[in-house]
């Protein structure tokens, strides 16, 4: 999936396609059944925009693409949808890239999605291969458009509980490729349910740090399932220098982290699956934190656990102004001005206070050393 033949998968692209393809016969080799009208591609159109402060849509670009869908009939009265979105960034011809001047170059998306699609055909496999029948039946979903702003993932959610009434529960991997040395993992969307923090805590691997936030939204495709009143589980492990560039390749794959995730995410399937009743609870956004409004952008790319001593960096964009004032990856920011920062959070309502042309000293901690740089927003 990651390799440079399939040219990162740009939804709607030939090489899209070719993962499309690559994909429906790994379902077909499982014995997986079509999802609808004997069919496991979901074709979709949409429209892109290239310039997203020109609000007349009809400028776009028509995308024609698909869906891959395999479903798994235990003859149960329940159906969870364990999904991942397949397509990527191609040569940037999107701009989703944060790697200045990489139209043209090749972004391969391994850990942006191959990661969670790689989950997805492992968990077809082990509920497909082994002996039990389990309590629930299998959606298998690989989406395409996710990079353009979860077109595939909606346009499932729109029509399945048309087509299966009895969906309890969506589980979404969006890179689950990339766990760190402090093995820490943030699973979204455990307020949706009121089981969900239970068998989310009760099923962790040894030693993992979980971060768990409770909101059903969040920048990938589970939300559009939660928006249908759909119960869902999101896996992630971090985001990282690498995030959408085209340095996000095979060999920095974590193959301990994504062997030891895909069993987890089996085991609380197996939980969710083994429940009476999966009702659906609507989240505040974040855990009850409200997302603020903010006018300004340091361009780093933050650590959504919650370390609880600052906002460790995982990535820092080029030409922005973090990388401008010297800060750097492995960085941990305390203070923007005189406002403190514990977490994600903190750092979002400090920068909410901020506005452009704003020159601000940010505290930061680099191996252990307290230091001070002067960013102009």
């Amino acid at each position: 999936l990651a390799s440079d033949e399939l040219q990162g998968r740009l939804a709607g692209s030939k090489t899209e396609k070719k993962a499309a393809k690559y994909i429906q016969k790994e379902f077909k080799k499982l014995g997986l059944k079509p999802y609808h009208n004997n069919n496991y591609f979901q074709e979709f159109s949409y429209k892109y925009n290239a310039n997203p402060h020109d609000s007349i849509a009809s400028n776009g670009m028509l995308i024609k693409t698909q869906n891959v869908i395999g479903y798994l009939d235990n003859n149960s009265s329940k159906t969870i949808v364990i999904g991942a979105h397949y397509d990527h960034l191609g040569h940037n011809e999107h701009n989703n890239s944060t790697k200045a001047n990489s139209r043209g170059e090749i972004h391969n998306g391994a850990d942006d999605n191959a990661s969670g699609v790689s989950g997805v055909l492992e968990l077809a496999r082990m509920f497909t291969q082994n002996e039990n029948q389990e309590n629930a039946n299998y959606i298998f979903a690989l989406f395409s458009g996710e990079e353009d702003g979860l077109m595939g993932s909606k346009h499932m959610a729109e029509s399945i509980k048309s087509l299966y009434p009895n969906t309890v529960a969506m589980l979404n991997m969006d890179m689950i490729g990339r766990l760190k040395e402090d093995k820490s993992l943030v699973v979204g969307g455990v307020g949706t349910n009121p089981e969900f923090t239970k068998i989310v805590e009760r099923n962790k691997p040894a030693g993992f740090n979980v971060t768990l936030e409770e909101s059903g939204v969040g920048p990938t495709d589970h939300t559009s399932f939660y928006l249908k009143n759909i119960p869902v589980i999101n896996f992630f492990t971090g985001t990282h220098g690498d995030y959408h560039k085209p340095s996000d390749d095979e060999d920095k794959i974590n193959y301990y982290g994504v062997e030891n995730i895909v069993n987890y995410i089996y085991r609380v399937a197996n939980e969710v699956a083994n429940l009476d009743k999966i009702e659906f609870v609507k989240t505040k956004i974040n855990a009850g934190k409200t997302v603020p409004k903010y006018k300004v952008t340091l361009g780093i790319m933050p650590d959504y656990t919650d370390h609880g001593d600052g906002l460790h960096i995982d990535g820092v964009t080029e030409d922005r102004p973090a990388q401008i004032a010297g800060i750097k990856e492995g960085d941990i920011i305390t203070k923007i001005g005189d406002c403190e920062i514990k977490e994600v959070y903190g750092y979002m309502n400090c920068l909410a206070k901020i506005n452009a042309g704003d020159e601000l000293p940010v505290t930061f901690i680099r191996n252990g050393e307290t230091m001070v740089v002067k960013v102009k927003f």
